[in-house]
């Protein structure tokens, strides 16, 4: 049985939460609907709460059970309380916060909040690496940082190289709406980068919708049904309306929110992205949905933050 999720407001979550012990008794609660399992015999038959151990021994093989072991939760300085508002802030918040912002909202220094944010931004890259883009897909590319002085914008330049997935549906009158999205990171656009991106994010037998340019045209031989379209500079956004949409949203993400994004880190500041806005008609239950995507993700020690 799964967790259902709660909707939450921020009126809400002040009152669930007032402690820590209520804070550990929900991430019990999502984590293990039925009752919390034994990690080392599977059992159900779990004591309360050793406040001195802060653990739960099962009654069977008398184990310590830590409901935060295997989480980006266990062996935290930072309180539950402060964590579960971080990710209540960062989930409610649709333009994202930076590091700088969090620490001051949550009261905890700069190197901790970009370490909290880093983990939980690594939660929503597992949690959405367990789907893929299925039906119609758009698929196309961009580049983000700043373009080196005195060359063009675009392909070509020394910006970071972004391939993006926009999957639509059609509704009535031949009206398009936007489904799910991907975005990855790579060194260059070519072939290769190309269809293992497609692979990895979009279902075969997908009709793929993209530019006419060289390296997409390999998708028709590796189970996709593609249709390249000959697109003119202006005329890319009609030709390929979703994806830009999409491209354009991110753009002002970046900017509105980071100013900019740092290279090495580039991939997490993508998949917060996508997260968010894969799950945008659920918007009241994205806390219950990210908590459960950080208890899903093990343990991350500082030094596998940064490269």
């Amino acid at each position: 049985m799964r967790y259902q999720y709660q909707p939450l407001n921020l009126v809400e979550f002040f009152s669930a939460f007032p402690t820590q012990e209520a804070c550990e008794y929900h991430l019990i609660r999502v984590r293990w609907p039925k009752g919390m399992v034994c990690s080392k015999c599977g059992k159900e038959a779990i004591y309360g709460r050793i406040h001195l151990r802060r653990a739960y021994q099962c009654r069977s093989c008398r184990h310590f059970n830590y409901p935060t072991a295997g989480t980006i939760f266990h062996k935290t300085r930072t309180s539950l309380q402060r964590w579960f508002l971080a990710i209540f802030l960062i989930a409610s918040d649709k333009r994202g916060l930076s590091a700088l912002h969090l620490s001051k909202q949550i009261r905890v220094d700069y190197k901790t909040a970009w370490a909290m944010l880093q983990r939980i931004r690594h939660a929503m890259a597992k949690r959405d690496a367990q789907y893929k883009l299925s039906g119609s897909v758009e698929l196309d590319e961009m580049f983000i940082g700043a373009s080196t002085e005195g060359k063009k914008r675009g392909r070509g330049t020394e910006q970071t190289p972004v391939l993006v997935a926009v999957s639509f549906v059609s509704g009535k009158k031949e009206k398009e709406y936007m489904g799910f999205a991907k975005m990855r990171a790579v060194k260059k656009i070519n072939k290769e980068t190309v269809l293992k991106f497609a692979n990895d994010t979009v279902e075969h037998g997908s009709r793929v919708r993209s530019d006419g340019l060289r390296v997409y045209l390999t998708l028709e031989k590796y189970g996709f049904a593609h249709e390249p379209l000959t697109i003119k500079k202006r005329k890319a956004h009609i030709m390929l309306p979703h994806v830009h949409t999409y491209i354009s949203n991110l753009r002002s993400f970046v900017m509105g929110t980071f100013h900019g994004l740092d290279e090495t880190h580039i991939q997490h500041y993508l998949d917060e992205f996508c997260y968010r806005f894969n799950r945008r008609k659920r918007y009241p239950e994205l806390f219950d949905r990210l908590l459960l995507a950080c208890l899903e993700k093990g343990e991350i020690p500082f030094p596998a933050l940064t490269p």
